[in-house]
């Protein structure tokens, strides 16, 4: 079997969990899978248009869902939620064959797989609701919307709001469009990236950088993609002061060509911003820190350009 297929192991237990999830189902409501088919409710994501964020749901999905709910109960749409992402991963030779996806991304892809398979088998009642940010991931990886990235996961499908870069004043209103004008000839499609607290353990400056030499190697095998962007009160130029082990989050971009631009403050980014970091929490509440959400824009030819003195390095 090659080295970027689903193995035995893995479709043995992607079998024998269809099976099983096939028969709790049947066994609350014989007729739910027939009156609710699989097919028809991935159709209804396939439909979406790309550039919705991994979180959207149509309102045929929300329809389908409710009807589950009510017809068979919650319990149910749990099951079902877990049996989609089964059927999901077992179709994914052929949904790669629709992607561009390096070697270096589809060995993570798998390991991601081998996690959501042995999460569908234990993880909590309620964990596969649409309302649950963490089964939205791993429903959108299991779509290949979204790719670990290592770090990261990568929106394969993104654009840049215009108004957000109103939030900063008009005079970085100008200067942004001007960037994106002449840098990266427009606002799309980028690639988005996500953080994921599961990816906890890639949290480091020398995972991010093959992060970042992964999402390069996207964009080689992309040309229309015009480079990538995150928003985060990560990349606020303050923190090299109050928190300078989290610098390199912007600096190293920054340094090779991305460009920052403030878009402002809403409360989940000071909730996550004094969460964990009692310095900040102290300076948050004593009025001298304000965290303040900055969008981080790399463009394709300086991502590359800086791709291909890293990997240099690496040799």
């Amino acid at each position: 079997m090659p080295e970027h297929e689903i193995n035995s192991a893995l479709l043995h237990d992607i079998e024998n969990i269809h099976k099983t999830l096939t028969k709790e189902i049947a066994a609350i409501d014989s007729g739910l899978l027939k009156e609710f088919p699989i097919e028809v409710y991935i159709e209804f994501f396939d439909r979406i248009a790309p550039f919705h964020g991994y979180r959207y749901i149509s309102d045929e999905i929300v329809s389908y869902c409710q009807g589950i709910a009510l017809k068979s109960g919650k319990h149910s749409l749990d099951l079902y939620h877990r049996l989609v992402l089964v059927s999901l991963i077992n179709s994914y030779r052929d949904r790669k064959k629709q992607q561009r996806i390096p070697a270096s991304i589809q060995r993570l892809i798998l390991q991601e797989f081998d996690r959501v398979i042995k999460g569908v088998q234990k993880n909590r009642e309620g964990f596969y609701f649409h309302e649950n940010d963490l089964f939205a991931k791993d429903l959108g990886l299991c779509r290949l919307k979204l790719l670990p990235c290592g770090s990261e996961l990568v929106d394969l499908q993104s654009g840049i709001p215009r108004r957000t870069l109103l939030q900063g004043g008009i005079s970085q209103f100008l200067s942004a469009t001007f960037f994106f004008i002449a840098k990266t000839k427009g606002f799309k499609p980028y690639y988005e990236s996500h953080w994921d607290r599961r990816l906890i353990k890639f949290f480091s400056e020398n995972e991010y950088n093959f992060c970042y030499a992964r999402i390069a190697d996207l964009l080689r095998n992309n040309p229309e993609i015009s480079g990538m962007f995150s928003a985060s009160w990560w990349f606020d130029p303050r923190l090299e002061i109050i928190s300078p082990e989290l610098a390199f989050l912007r600096t190293v971009p920054e340094d090779n060509g991305a460009k920052i631009f403030r878009i402002g403050t809403d409360p989940y980014a000071v909730s996550d911003a004094i969460k964990f970091s009692s310095k900040r929490k102290e300076l948050y509440d004593s009025g001298r820190y304000r965290p303040q959400v900055y969008l981080l824009v790399w463009s394709r030819k300086d991502m590359l350009h800086w791709a291909m003195h890293f990997n240099a390095e690496m040799d």
